[in-house]
């Protein structure tokens, strides 16, 4: 028998759960992706196609989690939201502590690239788009998580760094007369 004070009450609540039920199922992929990683008998292709699925698999629940974070702000209350909201806060945690360091892999990546660009004065057309756009992702993905400090002491102060130099890529080929469309949404913020 269902407990009535965790039982959803409205279409809402029922959308609340099934977003967080849907979240814990993506975790369950992230976690068996996690365990090929782990395993160094794997051919590297393999683990190179588990790294990639891994990291689209946790966009998703960051996907997933932000829709959940504010069905539960906005659509649910009492015994069922605290329920709900320390699920995902559990979630969020063993995310953070599973996907640091190739979050960290990434922000690195975009940082590096950014800066050999500006240091080597080669400007790809369309370059600092790309990079935005993936910049961007990444800073929505580390909001969901918690804020890019959850990663380590140094790493706000990368997040600063790599902005900065995508700000100078884009002002330069912004100069340069290249023009990228980039939606509004997957812009930086």
């Amino acid at each position: 028998m269902v407990d009535q004070r965790v039982a959803p009450a409205t279409a809402e609540e029922r959308q609340a759960m099934a977003t967080v039920t849907s979240t814990r199922e993506v975790y369950g992929e992230i976690e068996a992706l996690a365990e090929i990683l782990r395993e160094t008998w794997r051919p590297q292709t393999q683990r190179v196609d588990a790294k990639h699925a891994l990291l689209h698999a946790s966009e998703r629940l960051c996907n997933l989690m932000s829709l959940a974070l504010y069905q539960l702000d906005t659509n649910t209350q009492g015994v069922l939201r605290d329920r709900l909201k320390a699920e995902l806060d559990d979630l969020r945690n063993r995310l953070m502590s599973m996907s640091a360091r190739l979050m960290v892999e990434k922000l690195e990546k975009i940082d590096k690239r950014a800066e050999e660009v500006l240091r080597d004065r080669d400007y790809p057309i369309g370059l600092a788009g790309k990079l935005d756009i993936a910049f961007a992702n990444l800073m929505s993905n580390l909001k969901v998580l918690g804020g890019p400090e959850r990663l380590g002491e140094n790493i706000p102060a990368l997040v600063a760094k790599t902005e900065e130099d995508l700000h100078s890529l884009s002002e330069i080929e912004r100069k340069l007369g290249v023009m990228v469309d980039v939606p509004a949404s997957k812009r930086r913020r």
